[in-house]
């Protein structure tokens, strides 16, 4: 992923948050052929992170993952920048968004009980807190029959990339103004906005 310098961010800390705020991320191998799969993940803690995740037996593409190396990329919020919010003219559109990208190899989990957990700790991970339904409590024997229709696997990280393209090239005026548009505007737009505020303004240059 090209990053230019005014949008990169080499803060571990943050790469790990975002993908786990953003949580679905296409899984992206090269082998026979090209192949692409949106799934949830899991960030697997440790002296070295990586990703839990698995998919349908019956997706071809996860035959191709054991030892392969492997492309996740994350896409956070995002949305269309209008030239018309700069004080100066002429302005281009482009867009703000978030992206992380990571690299690293794949490695299927062939252990029964291991991907049991993973589907567990998922479900559990992803469900409300407040949620009356609870992972723990599933019928063992229904999680028995689920087991051998997917195929988990885990990514050993080599390489992380952090993009923030949220207006940093611009001035503080344009920068406010662009953020008051977009807080005027559309659920997604107002999503860049709030992580415009949340980032931006934590740093006192560019991220």
């Amino acid at each position: 992923m090209y990053v230019p310098p005014a949008f990169r961010s080499d803060d571990p800390v943050l790469a790990w948050q975002l993908v786990e705020e953003i949580r679905l991320g296409c899984l992206i191998t090269a082998g026979v052929s090209l192949m692409a799969s949106h799934l949830p993940f899991m960030v697997e803690r440790g002296t070295q992170p990586g990703l839990v995740g698995h998919m349908a037996r019956a997706n071809p593409q996860w035959k191709e993952l054991d030892a392969a190396p492997v492309l996740v990329n994350f896409l956070g919020p995002n949305t269309h920048i209008s030239p018309s919010w700069y004080t100066t003219s002429p302005r281009a559109p482009t867009w703000n968004y978030v992206a992380v990208q990571i690299r690293g190899r794949a490695c299927v989990t062939q252990d029964r009980e291991r991907l049991r957990q993973m589907v567990l700790d998922l479900s559990a991970l992803m469900e409300p807190d407040g949620s009356p339904w609870e992972a723990a409590r599933l019928d063992s024997a229904y999680v028995d029959k689920l087991l051998p229709g997917i195929v988990g696997f885990t990514i050993e990280v080599d390489h992380v990339d952090v993009q923030l393209r949220l207006s940093q090239q611009n001035n503080a005026d344009d920068q406010t103004r662009v953020r008051a548009s977009l807080n005027a505007g559309t659920l997604r737009e107002r999503q860049v906005a709030e992580t415009m505020a949340r980032y931006l303004d934590s740093q006192s240059g560019p991220a």
